[in-house]
This record gives C-alpha cells, structure tokens and sequence, in this order.
C-alpha cells in the first residue's frame, strides 16, 4: 500500500472493481481452503498435481479469454507440458478432483484479475479485507 491511499480510496469508489475483486476474493480463498484441506488430510499429491495442472489450464484461458497465441515452439512446449501432466495422471489411477480444483479455482483467479488491472497489494488488501469476516 506504501503511501498509494489516493489510489486505495478511487478504486473503492469503483463498485465493478469493488465486486470483481469479491469475485477474486472468493476464488483465492477456495482455492487457500482446499489446498489447506488437501494437506491436512494426506492428499498432498493431489494438491501438487493440482498446480502442475494449473498452467495448462492458464493457458486455455488465455487462449479463449484474452485472445493469445502461440508460435510453433511454444506449441512444442505445450505439448510437451500436456505429455508430463499426462503421465502423471496415468500414475495417479483415477480422476483428481481436488487438483482439478485447484488447478481451475487459481487459473480463474488469475484471468479475473488479470482483468480487473488492480495494482497487486491494493487488490490483495481488498481480497483479503472481503475473506476477513469468514476468516474470523
């Protein structure tokens, strides 16, 4: 926040920005909560595998979101992330729900604020002012 309160009080007048970064707020959080979970209750594969996943699906998003485009390498390295996340859900035998979670909850996070273009401690101060109540 360091001396950037001007900033902190026109971007509380802006009820979109206000309301986005409650949508973020809630994304985050999830996504705190079930990796805290996860943890807790011995999935630890799961909650790494989840931000393995994570990238790829950053990568849709950006793609059918934000218009992104990738050159033949790019590709190759794509493809080349797919094969590794691949094989690590081969290994793992079924379907990882709580990755697939984090990897979807972070990923929208991210798009959302990517969106929002709020400086990061200020919209991580509102983020974590809106969680505060649920947290107490």
């Amino acid at each position: 926040i360091c001396r950037q309160w001007s900033y902190l009080k026109t971007l509380i007048q802006t009820p979109q920005k206000i309301f986005m970064l409650a949508v973020s707020a809630v994304l985050i959080g999830g996504n705190w909560l079930l990796f805290i979970w996860a943890v807790n209750n011995h999935h630890m594969l799961e909650a790494s595998l989840g931000y393995f996943i994570n990238p790829l699906v950053n990568i849709v998003l950006g793609m059918i979101f934000l218009g992104e485009r990738f050159r033949r390498m790019q590709w190759l390295a794509v493809i080349l992330a797919i094969c590794g996340v691949l094989v690590q859900l081969w290994t793992f035998g079924s379907l990882p729900i709580i990755a697939l979670g984090l990897a979807f909850s972070f990923a929208f996070y991210g798009l959302v604020r990517k969106k929002i273009a709020v400086e990061a401690q200020t919209g991580m101060l509102i983020e974590t002012m809106w969680l505060l109540p649920v947290a107490a």
